[in-house]
């Protein structure tokens, strides 16, 4: 019997007969094909093709169309269209390799068929392995442990595998359906489970027990007793139908719509640009903002969705890199909205910008931007190296100029949103730069950035802000305009917020350079930006219409904000000012795993060993703590003399992790610091064992 057949007549024993004849209907079909068809869809690819396609396949009526069909298969399941070649396609036919080279019959090439090779071919190595293949009264067994990289299964998880006799391969193991009675030899148990666990347990120890009863490591399981769950087998039934799983459709679907924009991408400038500009936040807190700017209207960003509504549908990719080219991060947004007919009329006569934010640390970077039309898969590329700048305890400075729009900006107390700042988010128009109809406005906004100080102690101080504007080498006087700011309006940071507004009434076509001067009138300290800007005729479009990720923006939260900024100081090789960034952001949201890894990491590479026992005791083991963490705040404990405590750790971590041969020498050490000569050989022979 099929391993799909298997889980399903025990879960759904009532479609078995339905689904043997669909199969023998479909395996009938097949034998109308050539032999390089048949082979490809019979041996090639029969775990990862779904019930649909495999239909559509055998519908075909000739080789040019079948040919086409496996073209879009392997382009649909591509995760980089424009890298030239296809991993994923590679990576399938070396893991059909692999299982025909090393499970079954090698002459006959049948590895595929075995239950080893479906588990392999389906969801690649697995990330530890363990080999049982001697053990007083219990038949040989592999355990494999996974850890998932599709949401459909559990994030970690074992297959076990186990011979019925010395001849037979290895055989796809069930805590339900086979128990621990089908892995014990002898007449000792007599088809018990419970006896054959308590024979597992002596012979193997507590940890295989444990995956007897539960390929879950996460799931409760009593090791006094056999009571196994549905839960192992649900899960081997859906690893066995994951090409129709609906997140593996839904995936795929996602990546059909994507396919073909590799060779369509716009590139360059005469397309759109990319402009960005910092912002400062509360507590010294910096994030550029960018807009992915198209240079004239595009009408087909706006058409009929999937469900048959009109609206927009758009991927914003971002990639995050230093000035030499190392990754920092990644953020992948989705744009999408449903419009009227009448303000989708409005918005085609207008230029798209795509809005992005992106959390970082002093520093310089490259900004790698993406962004794809999900109805038409058209898309354009543009790349910028961007500079924050050091929050300085000397001088001032001014940021950039953002020009933004007269719709009203709207509260946004997290500033959380793209131009978003002092809680108020506004809507961009452009930075640095802009097109204008004589009858606009120009509102600009921009900060002034000072040492950090207690604005009190400014009381009395003004700041004199000059506005100057006039068309590049015409020879006329610039137009002027001036205000003046009270220093107090900084805050503790040293940051200001300010704008201004200058009126294009009666300016002639042409291009216009402003200059912002800002002077303390206490100390004469000056600070300078400058913009160009441009009068254009009324047929020209000036109007902007953007879009940001509003689900993504909404589930930003500090934690994760000032996790991204620990990034990019590592990745700067500043890891004191990661480690504040990482501890501020479990400070923000103390569940924030993330941050607790990469900070447990970095303290222990400086030897910050009561630090991180500190954080163990703040951060109990659980299945969420990654072994590795759990195995560094074990050490710190043992480095300043708590052994017990790094035992406990370690112990705890064997009933959430799969147990790695890392782990088990990691408590041989600590059992042999305590004296403890026995437990430490017994777990250096599991170590061993492990890595066999």
């Amino acid at each position: 019997m099929s391993l799909r057949l298997k889980r399903i007549w025990i879960l759904l024993p009532c479609l078995v007969f339905l689904l043997a004849s669909t199969l023998v209907r479909a395996s009938d079909l097949s034998k109308s094909l050539s032999p390089h068809y048949r082979h490809w869809l019979n041996e090639e690819v029969p775990y990862i093709i779904n019930g649909e396609e495999r239909k559509q396949f055998l519908a075909l009526a000739n080789d040019t169309e079948r040919d086409n069909f496996i073209k879009a298969f392997w382009d649909a399941r591509n995760p980089d269209p424009s890298s030239g070649t296809n991993e994923y396609k590679d990576e399938h036919y070396r893991r059909l390799a692999y299982a025909n080279q090393n499970f079954g019959n090698i002459g006959a090439q049948d590895g595929w068929r075995t239950d080893q090779g479906r588990i392999y071919i389906t969801l690649g190595a697995p990330k530890q392995r363990a080999s049982y293949p001697e053990a007083r009264n219990v038949r040989p067994l592999l355990i494999w442990f996974y850890e998932s990289t599709t949401p459909a299964l559990p994030s970690h998880f074992n297959i076990v595998f186990y011979k019925r006799s010395a001849a037979e391969p290895y055989t796809l193991y069930s805590p339900y359906q086979d128990g621990p009675a089908r892995l014990v030899t002898g007449l000792e148990a007599m088809n018990d489970q419970k006896r054959s666990l308590d024979i597992i347990k002596r012979s193997l120890g507590d940890e295989v027990a444990r995956t007897t009863l539960s390929l879950v490591p996460t799931e409760p399981v009593d090791l006094n007793d056999y009571t196994p769950s549905l839960g192992s087998d649900v899960l081997l039934s859906t690893i066995e139908g994951l090409p129709d799983n609906p997140i593996t459709k839904e995936l795929l679907a996602e990546r059909r719509g994507r396919e073909v924009v590799t060779h369509r991408i716009l590139m360059g400038p005469e397309q759109a640009e990319l402009e960005a500009m910092t912002f400062r936040e509360a507590a010294g807190r910096q994030s550029i903002h960018y807009l992915v700017r198209y240079l004239e209207p595009v009408a087909n960003l706006i058409g009929p969705l999937p469900d048959g509504k009109l609206g927009y549908s758009m991927t914003l990719q971002t990639t995050v890199l230093t000035k030499d080219g190392k990754a920092v991060y990644a953020q992948n947004e989705k744009l999408g909205g449903v419009v009227t007919e009448g303000q989708a009329s409005i918005a085609r006569k207008k230029r798209f910008a795509a809005e992005g934010r992106l959390p970082l640390v002093p520093g310089d970077y490259q900004i790698a931007v993406t962004l794809t039309n999900d109805l038409t898969h058209v898309g354009l590329r543009e790349t910028r190296y961007v500079v924050v700048p050091p929050l300085s305890d000397a001088g001032w400075s001014m940021s950039n100029i953002l020009v933004f729009s007269p719709q009203p900006p709207v509260k946004d107390a997290a500033n959380k949103l793209p131009f978003s700042v002092a809680g108020i988010r506004f809507t961009p128009r452009g930075i640095d730069d802009v097109s204008l109809h004589a009858s606009d406005q120009l509102r600009l906004l921009f900060q002034l950035w000072s040492k950090p100080t207690d604005p009190a102690s400014l009381a009395g101080h003004k700041i004199k802000m000059s506005y100057a504007y006039g068309r590049l080498q015409s020879g006329q006087s610039p137009v002027s305009d001036s205000e003046e700011i009270d220093e107090t309006d900084f805050d503790a940071s040293g940051t200001l917020l300010t704008g201004h507004t200058i009126s294009t009434a009666g300016l002639a076509l042409g291009t216009y350079r402003l200059v912002i001067t800002a002077t303390d009138e206490t100390t004469q300290h000056k600070a300078y930006a400058t913009m160009p800007f441009r009068i254009v005729s009324d047929s020209e479009p000036t109007d902007l219409w953007t879009a940001y990720d509003v689900t993504a923006a909404n589930g930003r939260s500090d934690a994760i904000d000032d996790y991204k900024r620990g990034l990019s100081a590592v990745a700067q090789a500043r890891n004191e000012d990661a480690i504040g960034w990482f501890q501020r952001s479990l400070a923000d949201d103390a569940h924030y795993l993330p941050a607790l890894t990469r900070l447990v990491d970095l303290l222990s590479q400086s030897n910050r060993y009561k630090e991180v026992a500190e954080l163990s005791r703040k951060y109990p083991v659980t299945h969420d703590i990654s072994q590795e963490t759990a195995i560094l705040m074990a050490q710190a404990n043992a480095q300043i003399g708590d052994s017990p405590l790094a035992a406990s750790i370690l112990e705890s971590e064997l009933q959430f992790q799969a147990p790695s041969a890392d782990l088990y020498l990691a408590l041989a050490k600590v059992y042999q610091e305590q004296g403890n000569s026995a437990k430490a050989e017994e777990y250096k022979h599991r170590a061993a064992a492990l890595k066999n």
